[in-house]
């Protein structure tokens, strides 16, 4: 799923996200630049805990705090194959590194 610099925001994908829920099979997710920020992010996470097949995430660009990044931490937890995940530019801080690490 390609969806970058759509400026989406946060209810753009809040409403991707809930479609997300049905698609078990997605390998790669590009949201770069979108202003997605945590409440979208969250809702990402939330629709990616029941899949196993995601190889890639990308969400440069996004304004994703900490608060965003504990949500990415958890999923990151149970997704064993993803092997690239791209949060370059966003303001997670010590705090949200620590959470997704």
């Amino acid at each position: 799923m390609y969806c970058d610099s759509n400026n989406i925001g946060e209810e753009g994908a809040e409403a991707i996200a809930e479609c997300m829920e049905m698609m078990d099979s997605l390998k790669k997710i590009c949201f770069e630049n979108n202003a997605i920020k945590d409440r979208g992010v969250i809702a990402l996470a939330k629709a990616l805990e029941e899949n196993d097949t995601l190889l890639s995430l990308y969400l440069e660009s996004n304004q994703i705090t900490h608060v965003g990044a504990v949500e990415i931490g958890q999923i990151l937890s149970n997704k064993y194959k993803l092997s690239k995940i791209n949060l370059n530019n966003n303001p997670l801080k010590d705090a949200g590194l620590r959470s997704i690490a």
